[in-house]
Order: structure tokens, then C-alpha cells, then sequence
């Protein structure tokens, strides 16, 4: 009985981390963009399950200019009943104070599912909560992400491979091949750097590589790919 209440604990825990095409409850778009010109944003969710599902939400923190965990954000509803195969809307509306006017802020959307009570004894069931980018871009900025990452630049300090954004908006690499590789790396130490800051990349960057290619996100998730780079 002790080996298989461990056996459970340990499933459970691993579920929680599962990828959104797992959970009942899936949310429509895998980034969110608060335009400071609109009211709000919104964010659709969707329950896949073939029985309701009540969902809470709530914002955390991530990155900001001056590191403030102080989320001036209102989430509504912070808690929905979902029926099967059906869908709501999440709408973010911020205060008007707290956040840099020259360059984005970056938020955590924290979807957690609550699945109904099982109709029979001694079964387990899982929460899977999922995690999405919220970005809040000021007024001010008026930069296209396409035009954003023309201004990136790539570099080689020691055996590091190192990111520098000169823009006002948020980066993220999807993929990355360095020199004739055929397929990209399977993971990076950091992808997502954040306005006029630096990131590394990579910390081993194999001796001699002289060429990269790498992949971006855009406003939608999607993979865009760019033009090799020739590393300094």
C-alpha cells in the first residue's frame, strides 16, 4: 500500500507538468498580447473533456524593468465552469500604473484545471495546470516583432554563445542549428531575451562554429525562420 501511494504521488506530480495537448481544459493561443490601446485581452479557453470543468486563473510576475512582483492586472473570471466541448473567455484589464512606457513587460498566465468528483471510489484524478506568456506592449512602442528581430545580435565570448536585443519588445528563439547541423539543438540554457538585455545562449558552443540558424516566435506561437548568421 506505501509503495503504491509513492507510485501515485509521483504520477501525479509528473501530470502537472504535462504539455497543454494533455490537459481537459486548452487554451485557444499560446501567447497573449496586451496592446496598451485596447480596454483588454483576452485569452479563449476551451474544454475538450466530455464533462464540465470549473477553471481557476490568477497572474504572476516574470520579467519587468524594475523586478516589482506586483501584478497590476485583473484577471475575469478568476474562476468558470466550463461545460463539455465548450468555451470562455479570460479578459486581463491592468490598472493604468506600475510598468516601463518604452518597452514591453512580461507576465505568467496560470490556467488551473479542477476536474469534476469522480463518480466512482479510488480514482485519481489530475489537475493539470498550464503556464502562457502574457506581454504588455506601451503605447509608446510602435515596433513591429518582425522589425524587432532584424536588430538582434549574435556573438561569441569565450565558448559562449551569447543574444543581444537592441529593440523595446520581448524575443524568444524557437530553434537553433549551429553550423551543418541538421537538426536543432535540444535545448538552450535561455530563449527568451528581454528588451536591451543580453542572454547566453549556450554555454558549451562547440570549438570552430562559425554559422547558426535559428528560428523566432511571433505574436502567434509560429516558428519563423531567419537567415543564417556568420558569428563574429
Amino acid at each position: 500500500m506505501y509503495l503504491r501511494t509513492i507510485a501515485a504521488n509521483v504520477f501525479l506530480i509528473t501530470t502537472c507538468f504535462m504539455s497543454q495537448s494533455n490537459a481537459a481544459i486548452q487554451a485557444q493561443a499560446s501567447r497573449v498580447i496586451y496592446d496598451a490601446s485596447a480596454k483588454a485581452a483576452t485569452l479563449s479557453l476551451k474544454n475538450n473533456a466530455d464533462k464540465p470543468y470549473m477553471v481557476q486563473s490568477w497572474l504572476e510576475a516574470g520579467k519587468t524593468t524594475n523586478g516589482d512582483t506586483k501584478v497590476p492586472f485583473v484577471v475575469t473570471p478568476p474562476l468558470v465552469k466550463i461545460e463539455p466541448q465548450k468555451e470562455s473567455t479570460l479578459r486581463f484589464i491592468y490598472s493604468g500604473t506600475g510598468l516601463a512606457t518604452d518597452r514591453e513587460s512580461q507576465f505568467w498566465i496560470n490556467i488551473q484545471e479542477i476536474p469534476p468528483k469522480p463518480e466512482e471510489e479510488n480514482i485519481l484524478q489530475l489537475a493539470v495546470r498550464t503556464k502562457i506568456k502574457l506581454f504588455y506592449r506601451p503605447k509608446q512602442v510602435n515596433v513591429q516583432l518582425e522589425d524587432a528581430i532584424k536588430k538582434v545580435r549574435w556573438s561569441v565570448q569565450g565558448n559562449s554563445l551569447k543574444l543581444e536585443n537592441n529593440s523595446p519588445l520581448f524575443i524568444t528563439i524557437g530553434d537553433l542549428r549551429l553550423g551543418s547541423q541538421t537538426g536543432p539543438i535540444t535545448q538552450m540554457q535561455v530563449d527568451m531575451v528581454a528588451p536591451y538585455e543580453s542572454i547566453t545562449v549556450l554555454s558549451n558552443l562547440p570549438a570552430n562554429t562559425k554559422t547558426i540558424a535559428y528560428t523566432y516566435l511571433n505574436e502567434y506561437g509560429g516558428n519563423i525562420e531567419m537567415p543564417p548568421v556568420q558569428l563574429d
